[in-house]
């Protein structure tokens, strides 16, 4: 545990030291919540605290470090818990500027505690393991004037060599210091969009139109950037097993126009 705080700390102090050299650092609380399935497959939220830091490292970039605790991740009556630290990386389309949508990726190190439950109910002792944490996700970011910046999120984490995964709900509120970045992108617009599935190929059908927003922004160059997010309903028309024959998606679509 002490290695792995030392190298939170070690990460941190350097994200802060090149923040100095970008000019543009935020750092706050984090707090999230986790839905996990049990055998007979009902859901169970868990809620977990942390902080994160994070640096824009160009126009459409931004890397960071999330430090959170999940202290009771128990399904039963045994032990279950995680400390994780992870490197994240944040993608703005459109910028970070305004009201700006994000995906993310993140690759971090957990610290599963985890106790196994015997064929009579029993628990047995609990084991602390390192495993590798891995997640991606959609979100959108709001500034709030030049100082603070919240990030509300929802991703898909995973901690492969044990039974931690789901889909999380995250949020972020930071204070951010620094000069705001004058990089190549000005003011943009955002509104609604609505589309429609014209299949090629494949299985997969358009159960209804496509709804959604639309962000554009333009350039100093002679362009502009874009990104459509829709939810769609689809069909499956192939073979499958109820309910898997009516997914839901979400598109996250970017773009560029001369």
């Amino acid at each position: 545990m002490r290695n792995s705080l030392g190298l939170a700390a070690a990460l941190l102090l350097a994200t802060a030291t090149a923040s100095q050299a970008q000019h543009r650092f935020r750092v706050g609380p984090t707090v999230s919540s986790l839905s996990l399935e049990d055998a007979s497959g009902a859901s169970h939220g868990f809620t977990s605290f942390g902080g994160s830091a994070a640096l824009i490292t160009g126009d459409d970039g931004e890397t960071g470090l999330t430090v959170a605790r999940y202290g009771d991740l128990a399904l039963n009556s045994c032990e279950r818990s995680l400390t994780l630290y992870a490197l994240d990386s944040y993608y703005y389309p459109v910028g970070t500027r305004g009201v700006a949508p994000f995906a993310s990726g993140e690759l971090g190190l957990a610290r599963v505690t985890d106790a196994d439950q015997g064929l009579l109910g029993l628990c047995g002792s609990a084991q602390a393991t390192n495993q590798v944490a891995i997640g991606f996700g959609l979100g959108v970011r709001v500034n709030a004037g030049s100082d603070v910046a919240a990030l509300i999120e929802g991703r898909f984490l995973q901690v492969p060599n044990s039974a931690i995964q789901g889909l999380e709900a995250r949020a972020t509120v930071s204070l951010a210091f620094g000069s705001p970045r004058k990089g190549e992108f000005l003011d943009g617009t955002l509104g609604p969009a609505a589309s429609f599935m014209i299949p090629i190929s494949g299985s997969l059908r358009g159960r209804a139109p496509f709804v959604g927003v639309r962000f554009r922004r333009d350039t100093k160059k002679a362009g502009t950037v874009g990104l459509q997010i829709d939810y769609a309903p689809l069909q499956d028309t192939g073979p499958c097993s109820p309910p898997g024959c009516e997914p839901n998606a979400i598109l996250f679509a970017p773009g560029y126009e001369e």
